[in-house]
């Protein structure tokens, strides 16, 4: 099964939610053990960090080639925010 960040995160918080309202006194041990948690998470969001990042670096690299392969291309932004596909003019056809 995969062990996703956002899973262990949410034990994580469930897991201290039930002290919210009674309160909650830590032991030295038990601290020791929050932090090693909490560093098993952060190393789980950089290998994620890093994977991304990866992906993201041979997609760029990926669309260059084609880019170039292809002599007269011009490469547009792969993503538009929903506000540029409004008109600009109030909508009204001329």
């Amino acid at each position: 099964m995969i062990d996703f960040l956002s899973d262990r995160l949410k034990a994580t918080r469930d897991a201290l939610k039930r002290h919210v309202h009674g309160g909650k006194a830590f032991s030295s041990e038990e601290i020791i053990g929050l932090v090693d948690h909490l560093d098993d998470l952060v190393a789980m969001a950089r290998l994620q960090e890093n994977e991304l990042s990866r992906h993201q670096w041979n997609e760029a690299a990926r669309r260059e080639a084609m880019i170039e392969a292809a002599g007269n291309v011009v490469a547009l932004p792969s993503r538009r925010s929903p506000a540029s596909r409004q008109p600009t003019d109030g909508g009204t056809a001329a």
